[in-house]
């Protein structure tokens, strides 16, 4: 362009076109001037955080240093930390890796995304421990974290094991639920709920409300708050978890089957692995040796392969969470973890079929473990009042003579009824080897107990012998007699005169709110002279009614007789409902407590009393607490208790033994008191009914053929 031209002359020359030619790349460079200058922090998901900056302390764990995820972990993480998935629920069994990833979410939550967490353990010991267990540690040694900690100035409140703040504004305190102030003076946007199943997440007398509904109101403010809240499942009637699983969208991890579809999926061949059921085809199944050791195992899968555990890593590396329910509340993830899917050596297929076979040697105690820490469920208490009455008639067996040979010791338990048909009653029960029982006949003794009478019918009962089918007749070792009603002190003036011969007054003691105490007291209690023992009601009707639940003969199964003892009151339908009337329920502050009908129930208190009284032989001497052990399968050992139980039996029977001498040609006939009352007529016995084979709740045993 000529130099010599006029500004008007240039202007006239220029084309529209040419500022929009050159602006735009002006723009772009000024773009890329500022992406240079600035660094820009990438925008991860919680897995690729976790993988790229997580590490695992040393203090927490078999393993340490970098983080690799199994492939049911990254989708888990990925939710806890996506913004737009408000609520997550996990319900989880153990040795799943739950509390890495919520340790790695957190982690996440303070460097990638920095903002304001909190978790809530259940009580406050947990919480100490959580912050300085696994807190303290992965801020330490996470070299992300570790240069964010904030340093310690003179005048500044320092960091505690239940508080850290970082240098970037963000922060992580750690309360427990069960304080009155856990949810009180805070704010949090991400919000972690550990073990909500756990005692403390129970609503006190004095608290405002639902505590986990308190946690959620702390991110209130926060237009994104989140809460995660996760536990193990204990019983299915009270599990907090378990009812806001099944409030989510229930996402399940399903795998490809490596024999029937690609990696990329034939929908036939995905499936999420299970532990099955009696009454379903896939699953964990097995093969025993002739000992009975565990020989091979594998899963059935849905689609009908059989697939070996060598395959698992590759279906988990492939698999993906799927949601199989619409969730009540919109952006509800659910997620459900049991140890089966892990890739832990100590979680592999063979490890859990042979704890599922050894929790079948002791049913009523390590069946609800494996159901809860291993299938990550709740377990449902089949309890005696969830079976039909009549269907125990089916139960009832011949002993071939009053007391089965296997028993041991016998124990009374009474109770004491006023009114117009005033009268005692008594449970007479044998115990075994890990207190295996059987009814041996239930007595109904009428008669005033305000009037001497009726105790001394009583008095014979508990000095009568009942013999076996080998001729060893036993006499009842202790009884257990309920004084709080309205004929204390009648009660109280016979134990105490009977004390040496362990007859004891016995009163239930008060259990607010569902509360636990051991059956049997350390000491006795006294009133104006008079000792009597207050009991753990609720734990002896866990124990008792728990029993009745079992299905086959073993330790704490319950017989009954087709012919009760000589003066006991028939053994019918009549008995058995009232033997499970007292039943096990939820109150509104989601506790368990026995609930006690006022109908006619005294056969299944007799039952528990019969108990209390099988404790209170067991806190006097070591042989009865070596009677409630697991009975051993060595028949060395089966042969030492053999002989025990015979120099048990031939002891004196002055001295309080079990036994009474067994008639023999040397020895002196033995005296029997003369049997109680008859029974009134009314008690009928109708026909026998079909009995319900209610399946204990987990896994099964097959076999290949």
């Amino acid at each position: 362009m000529n130099p010599g031209t006029t500004a008007a002359e240039r202007l006239s020359q220029h084309r529209r076109s040419e500022y929009g030619l050159g602006r735009r790349p002006l723009r772009s460079s000024l773009r890329c001037i500022g992406v240079d200058a600035v660094p820009q922090k990438p925008k991860l998901t919680g897995s690729q955080w976790a993988e790229t900056y997580g590490r695992i302390p040393k203090s927490t764990g078999a393993e340490s240093g970098p983080v690799t995820l199994y492939g049911y972990q990254r989708g888990l993480l990925d939710a806890m930390c996506d913004p737009t998935v408000p609520l997550v629920t996990v319900l989880k069994a153990a040795r799943v890796g739950y509390t890495r990833l919520a340790t790695l979410a957190i982690g996440y939550h303070l460097h990638q995304d920095p903002t304001l967490c909190a978790v809530a353990q259940p009580v406050e010991d947990d919480a100490e421990e959580f912050g300085a267990t696994e807190i303290a540690p992965m801020l330490r040694e996470t070299p992300v974290l570790a240069r964010m900690l904030r340093p310690v100035r003179k005048g500044e409140k320092q960091d505690s094991a239940t508080f850290y703040q970082m240098s970037n504004g963000a922060l992580v305190r750690v309360v427990g639920a069960a304080s009155d102030d856990a949810f009180r003076r805070y704010s949090a946007r991400f919000m972690f709920a550990d073990e909500i199943d756990g005692d403390g997440w129970t609503p006190g007398a004095k608290t405002q409300g639902d505590k986990l509904k308190l946690f959620w109101t702390r991110g209130e403010t926060f237009y994104n708050r989140k809460q995660v809240r996760g536990s193990t499942p204990l019983l299915e009637e009270t599990s907090r978890v378990w009812k806001l699983w099944l409030a989510s969208d229930q996402r399940r991890y399903f795998v490809p089957c490596p024999q029937c579809s690609e990696a990329a999926g034939e929908l036939d061949g995905w499936q999420y692995l299970d532990w099955g059921g009696k009454d379903t085809p896939h699953g964990l199944k097995w093969d025993l040796d002739e000992d009975g050791s565990l020989k091979s195992v594998w899963y059935q899968g849905t689609c009908g392969c059989i697939i070996d555990e060598g395959r698992k890593a590759w279906m988990d590396a492939h698999g993906e969470w799927r949601a199989t329910a619409t969730p009540k509340t919109p952006a509800h993830a659910g997620f459900h973890l049991w140890t089966g899917m892990s890739l832990n050596a100590n979680a592999a297929w063979p490890v859990i079929a042979q704890e599922w076979l050894e929790a079948q040697d002791d049913p009523a105690s390590l069946v609800q473990p494996f159901v809860n820490l291993r299938l990550g469920r709740p377990y449902r208490q089949t309890l005696g009042q969830e079976i039909k009455p009549a269907t125990f008639l089916d139960r009832c067996e011949a002993y071939g003579a009053e007391v089965p040979d296997w028993v041991r010791t016998l124990t009374l338990g009474g109770d004491v009824q006023s009114g117009a048909n005033a009268r005692i009653e008594g449970g007479v029960w044998g115990w075994g080897p890990g207190l295996e029982c059987a009814l041996i006949g239930h007595f109904v003794l009428p008669g005033d107990p305000a009037k001497p009478e009726v105790w001394q019918n009583l008095d014979r009962l508990l000095l009568r012998g009942f013999k076996r089918s080998d001729g060893v007749a036993l006499r009842i070792s202790a009884a257990a007699i309920d004084s709080g009603g309205h004929h204390t002190s009648e009660v109280y003036a016979f134990c105490n005169e009977r004390r040496r011969r362990k007859v004891w007054a016995i009163k239930g003691r008060n259990e607010a709110r569902g509360s636990r105490t051991k059956v049997w007291p350390r000491l006795p209690s006294s009133k104006l002279g008079s000792a009597f023992y207050m009991i753990g009601g609720n734990a002896a009707r866990d124990f008792a009614y728990g029993s009745l639940a079992l299905i086959e003969p073993g330790p704490r199964y319950v017989h009954f007789p087709i012919e009760p003892a000589e003066g006991s009151r028939p053994i019918d339908t009549e008995y058995f409902t009232q033997l499970t009337r007292e039943q096990l329920v939820r109150r509104p502050g989601g506790y368990l407590e026995w609930d006690k009908p006022k109908v006619p129930r005294e056969a299944g208190v007799c039952f528990v009393y019969a108990y209390v009284a099988m404790c209170g032989l067991q806190a006097s001497s070591g042989k009865y607490v070596a009677l409630g052990r697991m009975p051993e399968r060595d028949e060395a050992d089966e042969a030492e208790a053999g002989s025990d139980a015979a120099a048990n039996e031939e002891a004196d029977p002055a001295t309080g033994s079990d036994a009474l001498a067994p008639p023999a040609a040397e020895a002196a006939p033995v005296p029997t008191a003369p049997p109680p009352p008859p029974v009134p007529p009314a008690y009928a016995r109708p026909q026998h009914s079909g009995f319900i084979n209610h399946g204990r709740p987990g896994g099964w045993m097959s076999r290949r053929d």
